[in-house]
């Protein structure tokens, strides 16, 4: 039984550690912070890394890869206005978004996404 003790122990503390280290992705963002990961990454990365996904009632949905994680970046509407906006639609036969957007010029088409 004693021996048992330390190995729960263990268990116990990398189970803790693992969820301490575990982050949930951001999923609302503002202009400003995309702005700012945008051009911090862009030189890094490949400079047309914005993919307008759709708007719905209350947001803009973008995709990303900034450093090396794809993140979901969603705008509210209050905040930015786009001005080809295309339907938001979570459905595995729609393609991951429409166009790809500037962050500096407005979220401005930049050119489609094939």
């Amino acid at each position: 039984m004693k021996m048992n003790i330390p190995f729960t122990v263990c268990i116990m503390a990398f189970i803790a550690s693992c969820s301490v280290s575990y982050q949930a992705q951001k999923t609302v963002w503002t202009v400003k912070e995309v702005q700012e990961k945008f051009n911090k990454d862009s030189a890094k990365f490949n400079a047309n890394c914005v993919l307008y996904r759709g708007s719905d009632n209350q947001a803009h949905h973008f995709l990303s890869q900034f450093t090396d994680k794809w993140v979901f970046l969603t705008i509210k509407k209050n905040e930015l206005s786009i001005t080809e906006e295309k339907p938001y639609k979570v459905d595995s036969v729609v393609k991951l978004g429409y166009y790809y957007v500037d962050p500096n010029n407005h979220f401005a088409k930049i050119r489609d996404f094939n």
